[in-house]
């Protein structure tokens, strides 16, 4: 009877066990899938912040040339910040347009010959729709702007 009743204990504390060790596994899975979401969603964030800095003067009729001249700052700061990633032309550079003319790699005193050209006609800009790497990088390619008036 002795050996039946230790026999019982020893199966109980194995079961015991054994619901230790799965609720373990499943709390750590779990927590492991929230975390990732967390990351991926904070990753989502990051990138619609990013963009929204250049999507802002998007698809718009009054922009000024200092609107033109942040943006293309903005691509610049970026283009410096990035270069040495290996994949910087296919994921990272942006490209700012005006007219056809590449402005994110000109020097400050030329978009300041820009900027006083523009002040002396009055001139107002249009900006296009931006264009965008890949699905898979989803940041900003390029934005075009156009002079109007």
């Amino acid at each position: 009877m002795e050996n039946a009743t230790n026999a019982l204990l020893m199966a109980a504390g194995i079961l015991i066990g054994i619901l230790i060790l799965s609720l373990g596994i499943y709390l750590f899975t779990s927590f492991g899938t929230t975390s990732a979401e967390i990351n991926q969603r904070n990753e989502r964030q990051q990138l619609v912040e990013f963009n929204t800095q250049y999507t802002i003067y998007a698809d718009r009729s009054d922009l000024s040339i200092y609107d033109v001249i942040t943006v293309a700052n903005m691509a610049g700061q970026n283009n410096s910040q990035y270069g040495y990633v290996n994949n910087f032309t296919t994921d990272y550079e942006i490209a700012i347009y005006l007219d056809g003319q590449r402005l994110d790699n000109k020097s400050q005193s030329e978009l300041d010959i820009l900027i006083q050209n523009s002040l002396q006609t009055n001139q107002k800009y249009r900006s296009g729709l931006p264009e965008y790497y890949s699905e898979t990088s989803g940041r900003i390619k390029s934005l075009r702007f156009q002079t109007i008036s």
